[in-house]
């Protein structure tokens, strides 16, 4: 089984993927979109006007969504968008759409084209890679009949936004603040893209939800609904990452998530009086003299009790070998100290959490002076450590 078909299986029961209904010629006119005439399911475009596919009740799977298939999906989903929106301003302007799509609305398209590949960099810069560079379209009348197209556009965003609320939930409880922060941030702004599909596909009012459906538990699921309605490893007509066309990003500010996180402060931690909480993110060559492993990459946030002494943590790393310790060490960037807080190593998918008693002086002085103290997480490769990072004020 490749990584693809596992991410699916992992976390929804086995699922009837949609087959061809045969492959059949036509004379679209698509090969001027960049677009290969494989055969066509029209169940498939039927399931996607449908929207969201039936998934089976939620399981114990929510339990096992793992970091890096999340940032995966993410980013395969990004890559689809680029491509998708690609093909079709590529259509408009090879004159296949009837009526054509007005130029000011194609300037938003590629506008939202600008957008997801943004998206998909940043992920990808967070450790997260294409699961696949292939998509398909599952029916070719989505590129011609501009009511189609942008109904498409509606229900895949309806979709993805869905995928972060899933997205959400686990990042929290992974206490991955700064994840919640951009899931929020890049939802709210796939939402702007749905709105145009609503409303260029003539919903009145197009702004007809007073909020998003949660149709997921994990993005396991979400990922699955791609592969169900043939737009990953269906039959429809193929376009390969970015699709046709460049991509024009002159109308596009905001190109990466700024700003403060949002606070995700653990419960019971400590007696709740006084606490402060600080984070550290990780990253390999925050490591003197640099660990090799550039992909490994990960957060720490700690929960100071300073008149008690009682230190609350949470780790979660991502593409590290097999753990072996982790610690709160004394030491400036780029200098290697003493541990004084030892701490739990992540599991093997990545996660550990836990609490310890320190002296409350040394709880005072890293309130006081969080630069000077840094979280690192060890394994047998990198005994000196593989990924660290400094702790700083949430």
């Amino acid at each position: 089984m490749n990584r693809l078909a596992a991410i699916a299986g992992r976390r929804v029961s086995r699922r009837s993927l949609l087959k061809g209904a045969g492959a059949t010629a036509v004379g679209l006119g698509l090969a001027q979109t960049g677009l290969s005439q494989a055969g066509l399911s029209k169940s498939g475009f039927t399931r996607l006007a449908g929207g969201h596919v039936s998934l089976a009740p939620a399981s114990a799977a929510a339990a096992s969504e793992n970091l890096q298939d999340i940032l995966d999906i993410t980013t395969t989903t990004e890559a689809f968008g680029v491509t998708f929106l690609g093909a079709g301003i590529a259509s408009n302007e090879a004159g296949n759409f009837d009526p054509p799509i007005p130029d000011g609305v194609i300037t938003i398209l590629k506008a939202a084209r600008a957008q997801e590949m943004y998206h998909l960099e940043f992920f990808q810069s967070l450790g997260g890679k294409m699961l696949v560079d292939t998509f398909h379209v599952p029916d070719p009348a989505i590129l011609t009949d501009p009511v189609l197209f942008f109904q498409t556009i509606d229900q895949q965003e309806t979709r993805e936004v869905a995928a972060q609320i899933a997205a959400m939930q686990t990042f929290t409880e992974m206490g991955r603040p700064d994840l919640v922060k951009v899931s929020f941030q890049y939802a709210a702004e796939e939402g702007e893209h749905r709105l145009l599909g609503s409303y260029a596909s003539g919903n009145r009012p197009a702004n007809n939800r007073g909020f998003a459906p949660k149709l997921y538990e994990t993005v396991g699921e979400f990922y699955a609904d791609l592969q169900a309605l043939g737009i990953i490893g269906g039959n429809g007509p193929a376009v390969m990452f970015p699709g046709p066309g460049e991509i024009d990003t002159s109308n596009v500010i905001e190109t990466i998530p700024g700003g403060p996180m949002v606070v995700c402060t653990p419960p019971s931690i400590g007696d709740g009086l006084g606490v402060v909480v600080l984070v550290a993110p990780l990253t390999s060559n925050a490591e003197p003299g640099g660990s090799t492993d550039a992909d490994a990459f990960g957060f720490a946030k700690v929960a100071i009790n300073p008149v008690t002494g009682l230190i609350c943590f949470r780790l979660s790393v991502a593409n590290v070998e097999p753990a072996t310790a982790a610690h709160i060490h004394a030491g400036g960037a780029g200098v290697s100290g003493p541990v004084v807080v030892p701490l739990t190593a992540p599991s093997a998918e990545g996660l550990s959490n836990g609490c310890v008693h320190a002296d409350p002086a040394l709880a005072q002085a890293i309130i006081a002076n969080p630069s000077g103290y840094y979280v690192n997480v060890h394994n047998a490769e990198y005994p000196a450590g593989v990924v660290r990072g400094q702790l700083q004020p949430l």
